[in-house]
């Protein structure tokens, strides 16, 4: 299965939904299996990454180091992915995240949204809101009344 996405998808006609799927499940598989190389190979060279409360990361090296500090917290990494939209070269997906912290030894959970622009078969841009909590402790409701 690959990830890049053709010259011909890319530069001339929108993403297809199938490609985006295709990119979205390998993706998920080489987050869960920790192969930082392999999702950096998706990245184009400067790549600007948008993560949560984190300031904004430039470049395919900053996103391997942060990537390998996250993922080594993140232990036992399970990932779910949904494709939403597309629209010429962006994408957005949701996916909801199960690991154990391995500095606290917590389960947690996080849920996320993503937007991915490509060009020339590379992600340039990476901008996600990420909420994340201990398992089975969901805090926004304290602050976000319910009606």
């Amino acid at each position: 299965m690959s990830d890049q996405l053709t010259q011909h998808q890319t530069d001339i006609e929108p993403i297809t939904w199938e490609a985006a799927e295709t990119a979205l499940r390998l993706s998920e598989e080489r987050f869960q299996a920790g192969d930082i190389e392999g999702l950096i190979s998706k990245y184009d060279e400067d790549i600007v990454i948008r993560f949560a409360s984190l300031p904004d990361m430039h470049g395919r090296e900053t996103a391997k180091r942060w990537l390998e500090k996250r993922l080594k917290r993140q232990l036992n990494y399970t990932l779910k992915k949904v494709l939403l939209a597309i629209d010429g070269q962006k994408v957005i997906r949701s996916w909801t995240g199960h690991w154990i912290d391995s500095e606290t030894g917590k389960k947690m959970e996080g849920r996320g949204i993503e937007y991915l622009e490509y060009r020339h078969g590379k992600v340039v841009m990476w901008d996600a809101c990420f909420h994340v909590w201990e398992d089975g402790k969901r805090l926004e409701h304290e602050y976000f009344e319910l009606p």
